[in-house]
């Protein structure tokens, strides 16, 4: 999805083939473009309620993802179907990191949506790069072995193997780094300061894990209160794994560790730290808040801890 006007060998599609493209879809005669009723404009008009004139290059990217999403949600279904009704072996892939990076690009390459995605760009003259850029990568991970667990899920789905992957939906899974005279500060990536327009929450879903301790911040550091019992819940997430061919879909669920609260280092860097707080709504006592890594500086000791804990609420919520 690229601004360039030439035409790319993928985007030579014959009306013929993108008929039998959007059937595999199951999207019968809705249009993506075009048209009042098309999934774009309708979108573009009814998401934000902005007038299509005055809206931005963020407003266009949520429309274009939403449109997305829209054409690969049936065929998102028809997966589970299939896999519901021939009950074969599932590969369960469980990982603390899916460096799954920006997903707009990626699925609309492996749905083979781009002639229908450059056209949209060549009839209202818009920058497809701009568009993209409003994506933040999705903060999963942001190592080697994240990047690796990603590879995997999108082998998967394109060799249609019934997977899903396991993970955590971190706050801060990715840093943004600074240099402030030649000096190098992290600070957080706060990439989900916008609504992800690919993630499906499942709130009817929530696991409960109780724990046989509570926590707390004594003289700053996070500590286990052994006669006190906990609960920590999950909601769960899914995010569509497209398979190239659009034929398979999988899905990435990823369980959020909620809530989080800003410190400030000595140095002046911004990290996040720990925080418990009250759970009234359902009847679990405590829940915390995760980072992918957090900063033994700020945490000393006990900075393997919120690693440990997460580590074991991803096992026993995959179970």
């Amino acid at each position: 999805m690229n601004s360039d006007k030439t035409a790319s060998p993928a985007a030579t599609l014959t009306a013929t083939a993108m008929a039998d493209l959007l059937e595999q879809y199951g999207c019968g005669p809705i249009r993506f473009t075009g048209h009042g009723d098309a999934l774009y404009e309708r979108h573009l008009m009814f998401d934000n309620v902005i007038d299509p004139a005055e809206v931005g290059p963020r407003e266009r990217y949520e429309a274009v993802a939403h449109s997305v999403r829209d054409i690969l949600s049936q065929r998102w279904h028809r997966t589970d179907h299939t896999y519901d009704r021939e009950n074969p072996k599932r590969v369960y892939y469980l990982s603390m990191e899916f460096l799954i990076g920006r997903s707009l690009g990626n699925n609309i390459i492996n749905l083979r949506l781009d002639p229908i995605a450059q056209r949209v760009l060549d009839e209202r003259d818009l920058d497809g790069l701009a568009i993209q850029e409003e994506e933040p990568d999705a903060g999963l991970g942001n190592g080697g072995l994240g990047r690796l667990a990603a590879c995997f899920l999108d082998s998967m789905a394109t060799m249609q193997l019934p997977a899903m992957g396991y993970g955590l939906r971190y706050e801060y899974g990715i840093f943004r780094q600074t240099i402030v005279d030649g000096w190098q500060f992290e600070e957080p990536d706060n990439w989900l300061r916008w609504p992800d327009p690919w993630e499906v929450a499942r709130p009817r879903e929530v696991v409960e894990i109780k724990l046989g301790c509570s926590f707390e911040i004594r003289s700053g550091n996070l500590q286990a209160v052994f006669d006190r019992p906990s609960s920590l819940l999950g909601i769960p997430f899914d995010r569509p794994i497209v398979g190239y061919g659009g034929k398979n879909i999988n899905p990435l669920l990823v369980r959020p560790l909620p809530n989080r609260q800003q410190g400030r280092s000595q140095r002046g860097s911004t990290y996040p730290q720990w925080e418990l707080k009250e759970l009234h709504a359902i009847g679990a006592q405590k829940k915390f808040a995760c980072v992918l890594r957090p900063w033994r500086e700020a945490l000393g000791d006990h900075a393997r801890d919120p690693r440990w804990r997460s580590e074991t609420c991803l096992g026993d919520r995959a179970v």
